[in-house]
């Protein structure tokens, strides 16, 4: 009995044991590669991958599966030109004071959902955006009546909902700060697609920032982005990481992590958090992330150190 038990907890210590993974750049050209873009989120529609400017300039990049594909093969790399979409939407620079920018996507079906971040005096809030895509033209509008504001758990600089994703009939928004030192119990904001009213599900204690999550598969479980900038200390001031289990050889994290959504609350799931192996100079704020079917993920940062699309090899 006892051995059994035993057996029992290593088992479940040694599925927490990380991984270390390269991340394969994906070479761009054109506009994207301008740091001014600043890449925040991404996610799939219709076989193409949509990529999110924090700052808004009426479109968002897309990228055709098929291009990814080709560039990935060895015998036939090539840089991606992404191509500007339509985003037809009023001007929130006027219309949300303090307006900083976009800073995560989600489809469902035909229509889109994204997070906006704000400040006013030192108060950072957030609010959600929706609208449709035209499933010929990839056109996306959204009206000025198609928005609500919803409540930051705590005060941060620089810091609110960071990811959006889809789960039934709800959309699910992340906060990027969720640390024990920051927030005793956590609880991430939802969206009713049905009645558009606004609830919660629990979520752990989770320490560094989480800026971006996959679409939830069918096995209600989704990866997220687990980043930490050292730069950020005084304003994380982050606990014990648990999910640490290699060797500290950094004070960086650049990691993905998943959960899973089991009886109206966010878990981890007990998968083995992905570790990527670190740049030996810089860090790279990564603020984009999807699967790539059964072949992995791709991730993307915003402009630090560069703007930078990635591929990270993953077998499920």
């Amino acid at each position: 009995m006892k051995q059994g038990f035993f057996f029992l907890i290593l088992l479940f210590f040694s599925n927490l044991l990380a991984k270390k993974l390269k991340t394969e750049q994906i070479l761009l050209e054109g506009p994207i590669i301008n740091p001014k873009e600043e890449i925040s989120g991404m996610d799939w529609y219709k076989e193409h991958l949509f990529l999110l400017p924090e700052n808004q300039n009426n479109y968002l990049y897309v990228i055709p599966k098929k291009e990814i594909y080709k560039s990935l093969n060895p015998s036939s790399k090539i840089k991606i030109l992404p191509r500007k979409n339509n985003f037809i939407a009023p001007d929130y620079k006027k219309s949300i004071e303090g307006f900083e920018g976009f800073e995560s996507i989600a489809f469902h079906n035909d229509k889109f959902f994204i997070t906006i971040e704000a400040k006013t005096g030192n108060l950072m809030k957030s609010y959600i955006i929706w609208g449709k895509i035209d499933p010929k033209s990839f056109t996306m509008k959204s009206k000025k009546e198609d928005i609500l504001e919803i409540k930051t758990p705590v005060q941060i600089k620089n810091m609110t909902y960071e990811s959006a994703l889809i789960y039934k009939d709800i959309a699910l928004f992340l906060y990027e700060a969720n640390g024990k030192n920051l927030q005793k119990d956590v609880f991430q904001q939802t969206l009713s697609l049905k009645d558009f009213s606004i609830s919660d599900l629990k979520f752990p204690n989770i320490e560094y920032r989480i800026t971006d999550a996959t679409k939830v598969d069918e096995n209600n479980k989704f990866w997220a982005i687990n980043y930490y900038w050292p730069g950020d200390k005084k304003y994380l001031n982050p606990a014990k990481d648990y999910l640490n289990t290699l060797p500290k050889l950094s004070n960086k994290v650049e990691r993905i992590v998943e959960f899973e959504i089991k009886n109206s609350e966010i878990i981890f799931s007990g998968s083995k958090p992905i570790e990527f192996i670190l740049d030996d100079i810089n860090s790279r704020n990564w603020e984009g992330l999807v699967r790539l079917d059964n072949r992995g993920f791709l991730v993307a940062t915003d402009k630090y150190p560069e703007m930078l699309l990635a591929f990270v090899e993953y077998k499920y």
